[in-house]
């Protein structure tokens, strides 16, 4: 609807810019025979009056003809190079010339009869100001143009707004029957746990009971991770939950290789790249929730035999972490997604990851937090690698 009330703005714009400049043409056509008729009676036919008496002889003499054809163009605004011919009506040969102009381009061509009996007619040709019309319309032109591409933006903004909400709307739904799905599985399993132990006599079984109460255990740890992971989006907007300290960067990360290696249901191999010690001054937390959850992100997403490279580099006022991966790989189309909240890559493995759309988004408000950058390169069907840019003392470059 708004599109064809656009096509219909811009069809009735363009329809009033010609009428207008049809009205000047057509306005400049009536000056110039007006000035035309009137010089050819004071001209050529003395003692005619019109519409009353007849011409008692006629004497053409284009000479005289312009005489009172110059000045009468001038007083209607009509003024132009023109070229005026006597011609034989019935041979419509020319029989008399002036030349005010040698060539006119696109001339005004008016024929007018000048006698009684029909026998001569004066063939004029001027040209008409094509470039002035349009001059004066430059003004109504250009606004309607503005106009027109005020609302043609304005349009595309509103429908890119719309898209956008939709887009919004739909992950919003899919990450509530996601969430439910994954809250619910936890629980349930706890629950059947639970009910096993108290109604099949597992006390008699203390092989059974360990193994329902490592279940339990399992499961509810996996529910609070979910939850924490929740919750730790919390961070957007709060900056006074920001609290930075020193700490040693490789360290932190040799602690979650190390609990990786020990959770991690894949045969990990994990690799460090990196100086000896990078002291950095950042939110501790945070800042290890984040590495968290871009790292557990390239486990889950790679290969049967997971490879996790960790690259840290140090250049005076900030250092890099690359975190790379040899997983199934982002198309290009949604890598500049990934950051976004809610977001998942809707196709390939990831469909059958466990995920909110969260971790990434989670990562990208802990780096702004910290006046950082964080960006993705990847490649399906090789892998991809995560940059995060720190500052080394907690604030903006």
């Amino acid at each position: 609807m708004a599109i064809c009330a656009l096509l219909l703005l811009t069809a009735v714009q363009s329809y009033w810019v010609f009428r207008m400049y049809n009205d000047s043409v057509t306005d400049f056509t009536r000056r110039v025979e007006s000035a035309a008729y009137k010089s050819i009676y004071k001209a050529f036919r003395m003692d005619a009056i019109p519409g009353i008496n007849a011409a008692e002889q006629i004497n053409i003499d284009l000479n005289r003809f312009a005489l009172y054809f110059e000045p009468n163009l001038l007083e209607l605004d009509a003024l132009q190079p023109y070229r005026v011919e006597i011609v034989d009506a019935s041979t419509m040969r020319t029989m008399m010339v002036r030349k005010e102009s040698e060539l006119i381009d696109n001339p005004l061509i008016t024929n007018i009869i000048i006698d009684d009996d029909g026998l001569f007619i004066l063939r004029l040709a001027i040209k008409v100001p094509y470039a002035s019309f349009w001059g004066r319309m430059w003004g109504i032109i250009l606004c309607s143009v503005v106009i027109i591409i005020i609302l043609s933006a304005l349009l595309i903004y509103l429908i890119r707004t719309m898209f956008r909400q939709r887009t919004l709307e739909q992950m919003r739904r899919d990450f509530t029957n996601n969430i439910t799905h994954e809250l619910k599985t936890p629980i349930s399993v706890a629950v059947a746990a639970t009910d096993a132990l108290r109604n099949f006599s597992a006390d008699s079984d203390i092989e059974r009971r360990s193994r329902y109460l490592e279940m339990v255990e399992t499961q509810l740890t996996q529910l609070s991770a979910m939850v924490e992971q929740i919750l730790s989006v919390s961070v957007e907007g709060k900056r006074e939950s920001y609290k930075p300290e020193p700490f040693d960067l490789v360290q932190t990360i040799c602690s979650i290789k190390e609990e990786l290696e020990l959770n991690s249901d894949k045969s990990l191999v994990f690799n460090i790249v990196s100086p000896a010690q990078v002291v950095i001054s950042a939110d501790k937390f945070h800042i290890r929730n984040m590495l968290v959850t871009v790292i557990d992100n390239a486990v889950k997403y790679s290969q049967a035999q997971p490879i996790i490279t960790v690259y840290i580099s140090q250049k005076q006022s900030h250092i890099s972490i690359t975190i790379t991966d040899n997983g199934c790989g982002i198309a290009r189309e949604h890598l500049k997604y990934i950051f976004d909240k809610f977001y998942r890559v809707p196709n390939g493995e990831q469909q059958n990851t466990r995920g909110y759309g969260l971790g990434l988004y989670y990562a990208r408000k802990v780096v702004d937090m910290h006046h950082g950058e964080i960006s993705a390169h990847s490649r399906v069907g090789v892998g991809t690698a995560i940059t995060i840019k720190l500052p080394t003392d907690g604030t903006e470059d």
